[in-house]
């Protein structure tokens, strides 16, 4: 499983990793309870009104079965239908089967909408209903143990199938793939920077507190185990799963973490303990990971390290033993032609990595240094070839795609996030005001194919609005959920027939929705950022 990475604090074009040293609010203490903007007080908790079944609207408002919170307003969820005053899951529910009112005749039951005279393999009688444990909100699990608002039945456990981190308020929200509903947003460390998951667990690199978090993927503000980062200052880029270990980059320290979990992974917690830390080199700056066999393949963003040239490379580090990682070299990415708009100096700067088919791609930013970190040539993929190194770059058109940030593959193709090249208000916060050629790129055998322009940050007209900058994306049930650093928001992208399809965002007319109010805005700070995005590995594709 491959985690994105991030930008070091330095670059003017990622103003929003300067936050990281800022105290934010702590969270919900039991007295006095104060909380970050987009919750509530309730009680003695923090609440999201927006989202919270049991506290939906107005603080006590609970939500009947089969039913969501969006908004504000209690709603019927995916396969629920109002029959009356109540919700009901007409594909299982022996008075209303199918439809409201149509009731199965006495001693029969009701499966997937029908009524029947007994359950069929794979599924199993609940009362008079024949359902999949496995797969059913309403029972996942065991018989009436219903998941809670926009939650999925993972092979009988309750979780989100998505989660975004939003940085600078220290939370987190989860969004029902497919549906694109969003749960209540929760509070989960101070600053979380990058994600990851194993089973129905979610891992969350808190950077303000130099901790790796874990919480149920299904209760995402409940911490189940904490395991140190190391140094106060930490800038953990990436998190990479390979069960029983767990790997995180730093850039700030420029090293490897490798933590080793206990037992079989299960539970609300991984029990990880950290067994080891590899040194990269100075100044290398890692940034991603992913994995060719028993070796480790690590984007460095830096520009030089002690030894040999590690800079503008890619690290190769063996872990046939992982509890002792061997760094065997670099991949140089300096000799690639960036094709520069000025026939100047451009450096590949590598952002993320990913493996596709056993090819390693590596995204390419293509700064210029001299220039304040401002593209100097299109947004470009390195392939790499595991076996003995060998390097080309793949074009991904200036047009719309520079600043290429993150890389992932949906089936057969790859999938990049381009940064774009944004302009900064820095008397407003460092808001961007402006972005050009940001968006997605779609990659099919080593060619471009399609890309998606994320040109409008709200909707036509709307009073002061937001430009979108693409940040990192998950990919759950073919779409993809893609982060917007600059406005808090999350858009949904369908990667179908060789095209990129907006559903959830305002750069197309045809889309179903506005995109996703993920991270609510800060009034201290105009920047509002979703910083990671992570699909749960049950719907990962």
């Amino acid at each position: 499983m491959v985690r994105r990475p991030r930008t070091p604090e330095s670059l003017p074009w990622a103003p929003w990793l300067s936050l990281a040293a800022v105290l934010l609010f702590t969270g919900c203490p039991k007295e006095g309870a104060v909380c970050t903007p987009g919750l509530s007080v309730c009680g003695d908790a923090c609440v999201d009104l927006r989202a919270d079944v049991e506290h939906c609207g107005v603080c006590g408002t609970v939500c009947g079965a089969n039913s969501v919170c969006q908004d504000g307003a209690c709603a019927c969820r995916e396969g629920s239908l109002r029959c009356g005053e109540t919700c009901v899951a007409v594909a299982s529910d022996v008075a209303n089967c199918g439809a409201c009112g149509n009731a199965c005749p006495s001693g029969q039951v009701c499966e997937a909408g029908r009524c029947g005279v007994g359950c069929s393999a794979g599924t199993s009688r609940c009362g008079d209903a024949c359902v999949n444990l496995l797969a059913d909100v309403a029972n996942c699990g065991a018989c009436g143990h219903a998941c809670p608002d926009a939650q999925s039945c993972h092979a009988g456990v309750c979780a989100y199938d998505v989660v975004a981190a939003c940085y600078n308020l220290g939370q987190v929200v989860g969004i029902q793939a497919g549906t694109d509903r969003l749960g209540p947003r929760r509070q989960l460390g101070g600053g979380v920077q990058s994600l990851a998951a194993y089973r129905n667990v979610l891992l969350a690199a808190d950077a303000t507190n130099s901790e790796l978090l874990q919480a149920p993927a299904g209760e995402l503000g409940q911490v189940s185990q904490r395991s140190s980062l190391g140094n106060v200052t930490t800038s953990p880029n990436d998190i990479f799963v390979a069960w029983p270990y767990v790997y995180v980059v730093d850039s700030i320290n420029n090293t490897l973490q490798v933590l080793r979990g206990e037992g079989s992974g299960g539970g609300t917690s991984l029990g990880l303990r950290t067994v080891t830390q590899l040194s990269l080199g100075a100044n290398t700056s890692p940034q991603g990971i992913t994995r060719v066999g028993d070796t480790l393949f690590i984007p460095l963003f830096g520009t030089a390290g002690s030894g040999f040239k590690k800079g503008n490379a890619v690290a190769r580090v063996e872990v046939l033993d992982p509890e002792h990682p061997r760094l065997l070299d670099s991949i140089p990415l300096t000799g690639l032609d960036l094709k520069s708009f000025d026939g100047g100096t451009s450096l590949p700067l590598p952002y993320s990595a990913t493996t596709l088919n056993g090819v390693v791609y590596v995204a390419l930013t293509n700064l210029n240094p001299a220039n304040d970190y401002r593209p100097n040539g299109p947004g470009m993929l390195a392939r790499i070839e595991p076996a003995d190194g060998g390097v080309r770059a793949i074009d991904l058109g200036a047009e719309h795609c520079l600043n290429a940030g993150y890389v992932e593959p949906v089936g057969g193709q790859l999938v990049v996030s381009c940064l774009g090249e944004a302009r900064y208000d820095t008397a407003n916060g460092n808001r961007a005001d402006d972005v050009r050629a940001t968006g997605l790129a779609l990659v099919k055998d080593d060619a471009l194919v399609a890309t998606y322009s994320l040109s409008a940050g709200c909707a036509p007209g709307t009073p002061e609005c937001q430009v979108a900058v693409a940040g990192r994306f998950a990919v759950a049930k073919d779409a993809v959920y893609l982060a917007d650093v600059n406005g808090g928001r999350v858009y949904v992208v369908e990667v179908k027939d060789g095209a990129l399809v907006e559903r959830r965002g305002f750069s197309t007319p045809g889309a179903v929705g506005p995109a996703l109010d993920a991270c609510p805005r800060d009034p201290r700070r105009p920047v509002s950022n979703v910083t990671d995005v992570v699909a749960i590995p049950g719907l990962a594709p």
